[in-house]
């Protein structure tokens, strides 16, 4: 009785343990179909107007180069179908190829998250999304085409409802300054920096492939130490002479100390400690930002 007992009891423990691993293998399985392939429990379907597409894309991810290639110098309107949900997206681009890109690239992600798309393709990743080609186009008629299919498919991660594009708009001079100054004062995350110089780097990069003559070389160089560097704004140095009562206000920090004779640490470490004391007992400085 001893010995059935054992044998049972060790028959039984095998089992269990096969059941272990079956389960982690299965769950495994599921995550890996989850990360690269479309959901388990939803049928990979698409809405009946794809049958109007000019071009269809299941797997965009893995259709990347044949996307790229499909529309190279065409203008168009594409559209971002989620299969498990079926929420759609519309779009258009006068240059497709470079407007379709802008989705594989993960600067633009990381950059354009409030875009319901965007977040959209975060969320349930690319890999559950078809792309379909659904004009191609004259330019003239790609705002047209683009406003048709709006109009016909109320696709519901679109914000506006009106198909239009800033081409051929003048902004007044007030309204330049503005975007002016606001783009002079944003910041990129150290994430979105690090992201968009890695979508830059080896095919990516603009000069990938090419080689560039001395001469061209030279320009480029010249350009480059020509380049007016402007100054942050709203960043200005206050410096007081007591000697001579006199004070001057430079345009940055840079000019600041460069005029002192000292360090854009010595600044920064003023300002950090709340040193009022002046600078070798003469000068009293203060960076208005």
């Amino acid at each position: 009785m001893k010995i059935k007992t054992i044998t049972m009891y060790s028959t039984s423990l095998r089992n269990s343990q096969r059941m272990v691993h079956f389960i982690e293998d299965s769950y495994t399985n599921k995550l890996e179909l989850k990360k690269n392939y479309h959901s388990n429990s939803t049928p990979l379907t698409l809405p009946s107007f794809s049958t109007y597409a000019k071009k269809t894309y299941l797997n965009p991810l893995e259709q990347k180069n044949e996307i790229l290639l499909d529309t190279k110098g065409k203008s168009g309107v594409y559209c971002w179908v989620n299969l498990l949900n079926g929420k759609c997206y519309i779009g258009s681009g006068v240059i497709l190829n470079t407007r379709l890109i802008d989705y594989f690239q993960d600067w633009y992600k990381l950059n354009r998250g409030n875009l319901p798309i965007v977040r959209a393709i975060l969320k349930y990743g690319m890999g559950n999304f078809a792309l379909l080609i659904l004009d191609f186009t004259e330019i003239e008629d790609t705002l047209n085409r683009e406003q048709y299919w709006l109009d016909e498919l109320k696709p519901e991660y679109n914000i506006l409802t009106q198909a239009k594009n800033s081409k051929g708009y003048k902004h007044s001079p007030e309204s330049i300054e503005k975007m002016r100054q606001k783009a002079l004062g944003r910041k990129h995350s150290e994430e979105v920096r690090k992201a968009m110089s890695e979508n830059r780097k080896g095919e990516n990069s603009p000069l990938f492939g090419k080689t560039l003559s001395e001469e061209t070389k030279a320009k480029m160089s010249e350009t480059a130490l020509n380049r007016t560097k402007l100054h942050r704004p709203g960043t200005f140095v206050e410096v007081l002479d007591l000697q001579t009562n006199h004070t001057v206000i430079y345009n940055s920090q840079r000019d600041a100390v460069k005029a002192l004779g000292t360090h854009l640490s010595t600044l920064s470490r003023r300002e950090k400690s709340g040193i009022t004391k002046p600078f070798r007992d003469r000068y009293v400085i203060t960076i208005k930002r």
